[in-house]
């Protein structure tokens, strides 16, 4: 270990024992001789060290490096940070009230927040913003943008913005002021009877927006509802419980936790009311579905009262919890494990320390597939056809726990499906591959270049359905100079046009761009109603299953 390392261990546990002491007021001889170490270490550091160094900084770096330690979910958040991380979880915060994305180093509008400030002032969807209080947006950051954007409600800030569709640039002044965030992305009826709801995050806002979600769609007839939780990272513990009360009976165990000290581990009941506890359900999650999406997951489909469609989510069993310092900093800790209800601890395999922390968020738990667990992947295999190939898994629930470490290619692939962790879904969902054309195509941002190449563009067709999505997802169909607009693009971005690659998935190339058109057209809502409504392979299949039992 390097002595750059060693010295902010060291610091990191200064930090942790003032930390610790701060709360618990207590020490002993053994925490005195540990303390009394390391302050003489900060205090040597102080005095000759070849540089002069901020004692907060020593201090900030060695709490980060003694969360690295512990786990790959514990983490020392900077005041920044941590206020940011903060007013995330909350629901809301102050700024201007637009949904943006940044494109080719542009900052793009893609819409302003209704009834927000940048709605109130007259910028659109589609306005560039090329200055924030007259330093250029140029090479801007997501991170910068936030920093820049949000602030205290009533302040101002100016903006320079470049509209494309009349060539002008305009001069905005927008006062800040409180802006709602929201998890639930979309909600609709998918057809008579089937409903989608699908849910980005758990913070402090979501299961009082589900609920609003879930009784509109029980008002129009709801018999299937399909929850969406693809990509949602988790977040708040209770909230994900709240949400999986609307499923289940008074008296079902949804979730419950084991820490270092008995006496805070809880268990976390369901209670009656009016929710949806006896229609048809489906969970569709992915790799990117973790923490508060997997105790969702886990519960419903430990009650028997959803299936679970798509693939291994992503393994995270720990909980945290976020303790505060007095300068804003944090410390997100994490406190204790949960267990789904039949006592499956989904966590995957770490090791500690920042390597065993880099190879945890890099090694993908899709590299886990059924296809590969058994000699005879057939005897799983429900569905094929061009898109997916999907296996009906519910023998494989009890492997994590079973799995031997047998010599066996089996035995090592069951292995392997243990140390994944995760919620291993009912029906799980192998996609096809597509050509490495295409995923550098994603990769690079080609597909959103090509969007806004359209949207600009006063006589592409779009511009009909600019006022209606029910349009736009009906009749828009693919620009006819696609093939050459994406050509055009790819020597910004260092690809090699290949065309034998854009025949063969011409259409999924398609599909991305028509999806981003939507994003940028009638914002997140609009891009997924246009995807899950017309494309999306998994929903189809969640729409049609057997229903739970």
């Amino acid at each position: 270990m390097s002595r750059i390392v060693t010295v902010l261990m060291m610091l990191a546990v200064l930090g942790f024992g003032v930390f610790l002491g701060s709360r618990l007021g207590g020490g002993g001889a053994s925490s005195y001789r540990e303390d009394g170490r390391l302050v003489e270490a900060y205090d040597l550091i102080k005095a000759f060290y070849v540089d002069p160094v901020a004692g907060d900084s020593l201090v900030g770096a060695g709490i980060r490096g003694m969360a690295e330690y512990l786990d790959p979910h514990s983490v020392y958040l900077a005041p920044e940070k941590a206020a940011y991380s903060q007013a995330e979880f909350d629901g809301n915060f102050d700024g201007i009230g637009i949904e943006f994305d940044v494109i080719n180093d542009t900052l793009l509008v893609v819409t302003p927040l209704s009834g927000g400030p940048s709605a109130a002032v007259g910028i659109v969807p589609g306005d560039r913003i090329v200055a924030i209080d007259s330093s250029s947006c140029v090479g801007i950051t997501h991170q910068d943008v936030l920093r820049k954007l949000r602030g205290r409600r009533g302040t101002t800030v100016s903006l320079r913005v470049y509209r494309p569709l009349s060539g002008k640039s305009l001069d905005f002044v927008v006062t800040r002021g409180k802006i709602s965030t929201k998890s639930v992305d979309a909600a609709f009826m998918m057809d008579g009877g089937t409903g989608y709801i699908r849910l980005s995050r758990f913070m402090a806002t979501t299961a009082e927006e589900f609920r609003d979600a879930l009784g509109s769609l029980k008002k129009k007839g709801l018999k299937r509802l399909i929850v969406d939780v693809r990509g949602n990272p988790g977040g708040f513990l209770e909230q994900a419980v709240q949400v999986a009360d609307e499923f289940l009976s008074d008296g079902e165990l949804i979730v419950y936790t084991k820490s270092r000290n008995a006496a805070e581990d809880v268990r976390y009941m369901a209670r009656s009311g009016d929710g949806y506890e006896t229609g048809e359900l489906v969970v569709v999650v992915d790799r990117g579905s973790a923490s508060a999406s997997e105790i969702l997951a886990g519960a419903l489909q430990d009650n028997q009262r959803a299936l679970i469609v798509g693939e291994l989510t992503f393994g995270k069993g720990l909980v945290q919890r976020q303790m505060e310092f007095n300068d804003g900093s944090a410390l997100r800790l994490t406190v204790s494990r949960y267990y789904t209800p039949s006592g499956r601890q989904i966590q995957r395999h770490y090791s500690k320390g920042e390597d065993g922390r880099d190879r945890y968020f890099h090694e993908s738990p899709g590299n886990i597939q059924p296809g590969k667990l058994f000699d005879d992947p057939g005897r799983l295999l429900y569905e094929k056809n061009n898109e997916f190939s999907v296996y009906r898994t519910t023998s494989l629930r009890s492997i994590p726990a079973s799995a031997d470490s047998s010599g066996s290619v089996e035995g090592a692939a069951l292995k392997g499906l243990r140390s994944a962790g995760g919620i291993i879904p009912d029906y799980w969902v192998s996609g096809r591959a597509y050509t490495e054309f295409y995923q550098e195509l994603f990769r690079t941002g080609v597909l959103e270049d090509a969007a806004l190449k359209i949207l600009d563009d006063p006589l592409s067709s779009v511009q009909d359905y600019r006022n209606s999505l029910a349009s736009f997802i009906a009749d828009y169909r693919e620009d006819g100079r696609l093939e050459k607009i994406i050509a055009g693009l790819c020597p910004d971005k260092k690809i090699v046009f290949d065309d034998a690659a854009f025949r063969k998935d011409r259409r999924y190339i398609a599909i991305a761009v028509k999806s981003r058109i939507a994003h940028q057209l009638f914002g997140s809502e609009g891009q997924v109603k246009s995807y899950v409504s017309t494309t999306d392979p998994v929903v189809r299949l969640a729409a049609r299953l057997p229903a739970a039992h």
